[in-house]
């Protein structure tokens, strides 16, 4: 894989001090998951993101919340911002690589939200079904 597919996207937030409600309409996001995490009145919370048209998102994002996020950050109301890209790899593949278009990386890297690649091994036998 060269080109930028992956199977999904997610921003994770942890240390999440707003409510749901609040940080849903300053992100103007849905909020899939809010929960709470060890600290006393700290949450985690993931908005996922479209990967039919990953560039998009992520521009999209960078835009739209993204300004949000990064003063969240600055102000300790969210403690970490990271956006995870998943990509699947065949069973029985060697090697594999993805190009994440810079305009896209920077965009996001502007609103301090960091990037983690995530790469899940696929059984090839579960596409037949």
């Amino acid at each position: 894989m060269s080109s930028f597919e992956p199977f999904a996207m997610a921003l994770r937030l942890s240390g999440v001090t707003l409510t749901r409600p609040a940080l849903a309409k300053l992100l103007g996001r849905e909020i899939v998951r809010f929960e709470p995490e060890d600290a006393a009145d700290s949450h985690y919370a993931q908005i996922d993101l479209d990967s039919d048209k990953p560039v998009r998102a992520l521009l999209e994002l960078a835009s739209g919340a993204g300004p949000q996020v990064k003063e969240l950050l600055a102000t300790r109301q969210i403690g970490l911002a990271v956006l995870d890209i998943a990509f699947d790899f065949p069973e029985s593949g060697e090697a594999m690589s993805s190009r994440l278009p810079a305009h896209a990386v920077a965009a996001i890297g502007l609103c301090d939200i960091d990037l983690e690649l995530s790469v899940y091994l696929v059984d090839e036998s579960d596409d037949d079904d």
